[in-house]
């Protein structure tokens, strides 16, 4: 190595240690100012007072008023006898705390102690964050005691109805509902989830001021009934997505002779193949498409989620009675074992029958289930295979979870509708 070379060498690792002792000096920073403040939320389960679960979470007010997210909390709202929330605030000192306020679709809840009490984090204005501006997590990963994570920002996530921010670190469990930080000691999100590899998502920091603003309109008391506001804030959300989905003409794509609904939203991903293997009997395509938010409602039950399945299959090699065979075995398939326990649900309804577009006739099946505690809420799943060809089928399924049954109906039928021969 030249002389020239060796001092470049040795700048540029200086300009590293130096990065790295700043970055690390920040942190320090940030942990000995704003730590304190954070609490670990528990789940404790009400006989024994066992943790059930934990979680993270920051004052918002002076009075007693913490943050935290929806799941954290969940089970208290859907087992009160069984379960009750507590804080406990980094002295070890546990505080009894209730449920003012929440919002299950943007995964935030606002708990009140009488006797808790915290310095106020400052919540950033909502003004326009840079990609690559540092961010620190603070909470509890995994019972270890209180932690901070640096990362960055990475503008929110793509092919989201609800925003979220892409946070570069290492997000773990017991760290959901605490604050993430700009080096102000603004709060720029709330620790929700992880996908792993240094992926981590934070709800931005202008859902928490919302939330804000609603529990402090109501003087901060919690609503008469928890499953009631449960329920009507589900209902709202679903309507809002499918009359989004519904508003729009549906992108198409080409499988085989056919043409198939594909990307219902700008918040859908989808994904196909079509693998080619000149030994089999018979050619498969496969499209798929997926709604990328899911709102937790308690550990058994998600929602928001609608998938779109298809599948093109036709043979040159097979007999028609075997190729018929074939299709119906491809057509029986069960995908109303959907997640969930029995207790919360009504069995599947199904209604079977034969309908006709403007070119195709279908086989066409339509079940329902209702969740027995969620009023007016269903899960769907809707099937529809053409038929009148020897040789040649196309299928659809469509999948959705906690709707109302009117515009599932009505989506099912625009999904077959736009169903039909390639020209």
């Amino acid at each position: 190595m030249s002389r020239r070379a060796a001092l470049l060498a040795g700048l540029a690792a200086g300009l590293v240690a130096a990065s790295a002792a700043a970055q690390t000096q920040a942190s320090a920073e940030i942990f000995a100012r704003y730590a304190a403040g954070v609490v670990q939320v528990e789940i404790q389960e009400t006989q024994s007072s066992a943790k059930r679960s934990i979680g993270s979470g920051f004052a918002v007010e002076p009075e007693g008023s913490f943050v935290t997210n929806y799941h954290v909390v969940a089970a208290a709202l859907h087992d009160p006898d069984r379960y009750r929330v507590r804080i406990r605030t980094q002295d070890s000192v546990e505080h009894e705390a209730t449920l003012a306020a929440f919002d299950v679709v943007q995964d935030l809840a606002l708990l009140r102690s009488t006797d808790a009490r915290g310095r106020p984090f400052t919540l950033h204005d909502g003004g326009t964050l840079r990609k690559g501006e540092k961010l620190f997590s603070l909470g509890n990963p995994l019972d270890l005691g209180m932690s901070v994570v640096e990362g960055t920002y990475n503008g929110l996530l793509e092919h989201s109805r609800y925003a979220r921010i892409h946070f570069s670190g290492s997000l773990n469990p017991g760290m959901s509902g605490g604050p993430a930080l700009l080096e102000s000691g603004e709060v720029a999100g709330v620790n929700v989830a992880t996908a792993g590899e240094q992926v981590s998502f934070l709800v931005p920091v202008r859902e928490v001021a919302s939330l804000l603003a609603r529990a402090r309109e109501a003087k901060f008391a919690p609503p008469a009934n928890l499953r009631a506001e449960l329920t009507s804030q589900l209902l709202h959300q679903q309507q809002g997505y499918l009359a989004e989905i519904l508003a729009q003409p549906f992108a198409q794509v080409r499988m085989g002779p056919y043409l198939a609904p594909t990307g219902l939203a700008p918040f859908f991903n989808c994904w196909g193949d079509a693998p080619e293997d000149p030994k089999a009997y018979y050619s498969e395509r496969t499209h798929a498409c997926f709604t990328e938010d899911q709102v937790f409602v308690s550990e058994e039950q998600s929602f928001a989620i609608v998938e779109l399945h298809h599948r093109q299959l036709d043979s040159t090699k097979l007999s028609g009675r075997r190729f018929y065979s074939l299709y119906s075995w491809a057509f029986e398939e069960d995908f109303s074992k959907r997640f969930g326990r029995e207790q919360d649900f009504t069995p599947f309804r199904c209604h079977t029958g034969f309908v006709t577009n403007a070119s195709l006739t279908f086989k066409a099946t339509f079940c329902a289930r209702r969740f027995r505690r969620l009023e007016g809420l269903y899960d769907v799943v809707f099937k529809a295979a053409a038929l009148g060809q020897p040789s040649d089928g196309f299928e659809t399924a469509l999948l959705m979870s906690g709707v109302a049954l009117e515009p599932a109906r009505e989506l099912a039928q625009r999904v077959l509708e736009s169903i039909r021969w390639a020209e």
